[in-house]
């Protein structure tokens, strides 16, 4: 025999084997417990995704049902405004139609009996334009629209209504505008050329200063005297000391009559520039040439003239004139209006179209 011997285990093992069996117990407890854990989670995620999933499928419904309610509403608007587009043009229709019965019945022989007094209305009205764009004569227009309105007014005709609202308008219009004297103005700037010779030449009271220092004056003056022969007082109603001789005086009136008629001129024309330009020129000569108390009254006068706003401001008073020859030229020839249309308008076709297609 070999001295290989196989060994054999001691009894020392025994207790070992016994120690390892409950840890193998512990270790398959625990795997046991994760799983089920892990399981429960699972359970759980599946669960709310269940629930999810049906949240969105309530809400999608939601929307669904919105989207359909707001189609219906938008179908219908639709549907409302192609009856509003229908129900405007049958009234368009209608206003046409009502316009060519006026003017057939404004074609009767009996509405033409008092055609002389409408001429005499549209006379009136057309001297009363007259008055107001070329001679600028506001009271005198409100007086002639004022007649015209009165001469309807015995018509009584209904079809002379609007004309006459017109001219109510226009004689309110033409009250509250404020009229310009311009003749009173240029009659004003005809008395102050009138006066211009009068008013530049220096006034009597002036004498000429003869107060110089000689070489010849007397050895016994006093010191006192000699000093005021050196001081001289000039009241406000003398002229000065160095007066214009009698050819600056003849410029200086010929330079203020042009520029006073150049400011009736720019006056008869409106022209509120050359008109202030015009009397400030004159009003410079006179505050620079002459000092005296008559130049500065007639320098006062012009300020005041000056101040004076002489721009136009126009109304517009041909609509009751233009009204009443349409009316007078509806009851002179034919209707001439079109036949009113039975179809619709375009854009109610288009919007039909629209309608049947949604």
């Amino acid at each position: 025999m070999s001295d290989k011997q196989t060994p054999i285990p001691s009894a020392n093992n025994g207790p070992t084997q016994a120690a390892s069996a409950p840890v193998r117990a512990g270790n398959n407890k625990a795997i046991y417990l994760v799983a089920t854990l892990f399981t429960l989670l699972l359970l759980a995620a599946v669960v709310f995704f269940q629930y999810r999933m049906e949240a969105l499928v309530s809400h999608n419904g939601v929307l669904e049902h919105q989207i359909t309610s707001l189609d219906q509403q938008s179908r219908s608007q639709l549907a409302k405004s192609i009856e509003q587009n229908l129900e405007l043009n049958k009234i368009t229709q209608m206003n046409a139609q009502l316009r060519a019965m006026q003017q057939t019945l404004n074609q009767i022989p009996g509405a033409r009996m008092d055609d002389w007094k409408l001429a005499e209305v549209e006379y009136l009205l057309r001297l009363a334009n007259q008055r107001v764009n070329l001679q600028h004569e506001l009271s005198g227009a409100w007086a002639l629209f004022d007649a015209a309105n009165k001469i309807l007014a015995a018509l009584d005709d209904p079809a002379l209504l609007r004309v006459r609202e017109k001219i109510a308008a226009e004689m309110l219009t033409l009250s509250q505008e404020k009229q310009l004297d311009r003749q009173g103005i240029y009659t004003q700037i005809q008395a102050l050329k009138s006066q211009v010779h009068q008013q530049i030449q220096p006034p009597a009271t002036f004498n000429p200063s003869t107060n110089q220092i000689t070489s010849a004056a007397p050895q016994d003056d006093t010191l006192w005297q000699q000093l005021r022969s050196l001081v001289q007082v000039r009241y406000t109603e003398d002229a000065f000391t160095a007066p214009l001789n009698v050819q600056q005086y003849q410029i200086l009136e010929h330079s203020l009559l042009l520029m006073l008629e150049q400011s009736q001129w720019a006056l008869l024309k409106a022209d509120q520039s050359l008109y202030d330009s015009s009397l400030g020129n004159a009003i410079d000569w006179l505050n620079k040439k002459l000092r005296h108390q008559q130049a500065q009254t007639l320098s006062t006068h012009l300020q005041q003239l000056k101040d004076i706003d002489i721009a136009l401001h126009i109304p517009d008073v041909s609509a009751s004139l233009m009204l009443l020859r349409q009316t007078l030229n509806d009851r002179t020839y034919a209707p001439t209006a079109n036949a009113p249309k039975a179809n619709v308008s375009k854009a109610a076709a288009d919007s039909v179209t629209a309608g049947q297609a949604l």
